[in-house]
């Protein structure tokens, strides 16, 4: 098969690459290098059709942001030198357009115009029917994207060989992904990791036969401010969550969010930590000054990234006659307001934007402290960036990342979230001893360097192992899919509780020695402390009568205590945490057990 000439070992998944990028895309790129430094090669994958890739990949590489080892695939550049593998049955059209007069409306060539990438053609009278047709170097078409409209968004990819023969059919762009991933990737010593959530959600169904599919998590998996046991999960993880069943692995970048997803969800064996990379970065000499009262915020510009606060911490400690100077490196979205919220402070030349910049590391090592703002992480590598050129961050105490890599008072200083004048605090401890400062900073740069030590292409290829062992037993298991969704809670007398769970299992599938089972698990220790055998199942339903005995018998006043539902057929058997159907209404109980709702959030 012709991806043998393109063949690694490990591919980095992430929807595009650019020219400046943020923290997700810095950890995939440098994932990748690791791998490339360690087996020669790797690559990143990406599939936003874009004709200047492989310039970009140079000028990244000329800048130090991409190894010279990372390939970059895409699939609209692969396929304008490769074949794409034929179907072993091509699909017919769900729908024809309307209108079919195609004109050509515009064209993308290569730069340096070595030929034409694609052509975009219209018809209809209002153009309303849309088909790209890119092209191989020789000039054949390889590929059209059809986009309409006949009451549903309709979309058809077809691939050509070098003949104009048709060998493939696709009703989305989504499945056109996954089947040529799938011939990239697919074979026995892959590696895959999937790094964006974006691509994630095209994922999801798609269906491998020797790789793992592993999702790496790069931020909190709970929507902003919402509780991590019984939150409204993030926008963009909540699909993927939702969707776990598909997954072999998902990996957490702190133990800490590794444990929140499986005391909620459970799933602990498909579930990892591993830290984000960090690239080691010298300095070329001379090394800068560091400045006494010079503090940095770095990173994209976003609300979640809460740079106001770090003005609100200037302004104070400008109040108390300490004069910093503030340097915000990063661009995005909340620049202009915050341009104006550091005039209406008063704060004037106090704040320098810098924009995007290669020189992290240098204006690092010129600041005396780092303000961490951000209302929620997933690790936070901008803080050990910080702490290897010895600058000391004092960051919000926020899940899930800065603990992480801050031990308070040791190499950084951690406040309650939101706490702005014991933010000032911490600076101006800073300020007034410079002691204290040298011994912290030192200290900040012992702990990064320590941290760059990790072996962490070793802990992802003894990860990605566990997942097929993992993958190759679920694919012999006799257990079928199910769900676990609470459908009722009754009070019988004799105080028991009758539970009703819908499973959704294949009732004629199932042996007739499958069993469902409610299992209560003590949250903090895990341990199994019972298990509760179904009465009945009818249809979709399975119902457990659980004994007033047994549940006084059960938890400590202060431990919770999990429920999962077990599906076991024969010696195999799966859990599944026990979960609440999708509603906008919640019931719960008030400490003087009286019943009440709450709209869901």
């Amino acid at each position: 098969m012709v991806f043998k000439e393109q063949h690694v070992d490990a591919y980095m998944v992430t929807w595009k690459l650019e020219r400046e990028f943020g923290g997700m895309t810095t950890v995939c790129t440098q994932r990748a290098a690791a791998f490339a430094e360690r087996h020669g090669s790797a690559a990143v994958i990406t599939f936003a059709p874009n004709a200047q890739i492989p310039q970009i990949a140079e000028e990244l590489v000329e800048r130090g942001k991409l190894s010279p080892k990372v390939k970059v695939l895409n699939p609209y550049l692969y396929l304008a030198e490769h074949d794409l593998q034929p179907q072993e049955r091509i699909p017919g059209r769900k729908a024809e357009p309307a209108h079919q007069d195609f004109t050509l409306s515009d064209s993308v060539r290569h730069p340096g115009g070595t030929g034409v990438f694609c052509e975009h053609s219209v018809a209809g009278p209002e153009g309303e029917v849309r088909q790209t047709a890119y092209f191989r170097n020789d000039g054949t078409v390889f590929l059209t994207d059809l986009k309409f409209n006949d009451g549903k968004h309709r979309r058809v990819v077809e691939a050509f060989d070098r003949t104009g023969m048709l060998v493939a059919r696709f009703n989305s762009a989504a499945s056109f992904y996954r089947y040529w991933l799938s011939q990239i990737v697919d074979h026995p010593d892959s590696l895959v990791v999937i790094d964006s959530k974006f691509t994630a959600a095209m994922l999801a169904s798609w269906k491998t036969l020797h790789v793992p599919k592993v999702f790496a998590f790069h931020s909190i998996h709970v929507a902003k401010g919402q509780d991590l046991a019984t939150g409204k999960l993030s926008k963009g993880h909540g699909p993927i969550i939702e969707e776990r069943a598909n997954w072999d692995a998902f990996v957490f970048l702190t133990r800490a969010q590794r444990q929140a997803y499986v005391e909620r969800f459970g799933n602990p064996d498909s579930a990892f930590v591993i830290p984000n990379p960090l690239k080691p970065s010298v300095l070329q000499p001379p090394e800068p000054e560091r400045g006494a009262t010079d503090l940095i915020v770095a990173g994209s510009l976003t609300p979640n990234k809460n740079v106001a606060a770090a003005l609100d911490a200037v302004h104070e400690l400008s109040r108390r006659g300490k004069h910093p100077t503030l340097h915000i490196v990063g661009e995005g979205s909340e620049r202009d307001a915050l341009e104006v919220r550091a005039a209406e402070l008063g704060l004037g030349e106090q704040v320098v934007f810098h924009g995007f910049s290669d020189q992290l590391p240098r204006r690092f090592a010129s600041c005396l402290a780092q303000l961490f703002t951000s209302t929620n992480e997933g690790q936070a590598l901008v803080i050990l960036e910080a702490q290897a050129q010895g600058c000391i961050p004092v960051s919000f105490d926020i899940n899930f990342g800065p603990a992480d890599s801050i031990t308070d008072g040791s190499n950084g200083f951690l406040v309650p979230h939101g706490d702005i004048q014991l933010m000032a605090d911490r600076v101006e401890q800073l300020m007034d001893d410079p002691a204290l400062a040298a011994r912290m900073s030192q200290q900040a740069r012992t702990f990064a360097r320590e941290y760059q030590t990790r072996d962490l292409v070793s802990l992802w290829e003894e990860t990605v192992s566990i997942a097929k062992l993992f993958k190759k037993k679920a694919a012999t298991s006799d257990v079928p899919h199910f769900d676990a969704r609470l459908r009722g809670v009754e009070f019988p007398a004799g105080q028991g509780l009758q539970v009703k769970v819908e499973h959704h299992a294949d009732l004629d599938a199932l042996p007739a020695d499958a069993v469902f089972e409610l299992v209560f698990v003590n949250r903090g220790s895990k341990e199994e402390l019972a298990s509760v055998p179904s009465t009945g199942v009818e249809g979709e339903l399975a119902f457990f009568d659980v004994d007033p005995q047994l549940l006084g018998e059960i938890p400590e006043q202060d431990t919770a205590v999990d429920v999962n539902l077990r599906l076991r057929v024969g010696k195999d058997a799966e859990d599944k945490r026990l979960g609440l159907p999708e509603s906008m209404i919640l019931p719960y109980f008030t400490t003087q057990k009286n019943l009440s709702f709450r709209p869901e959030q």
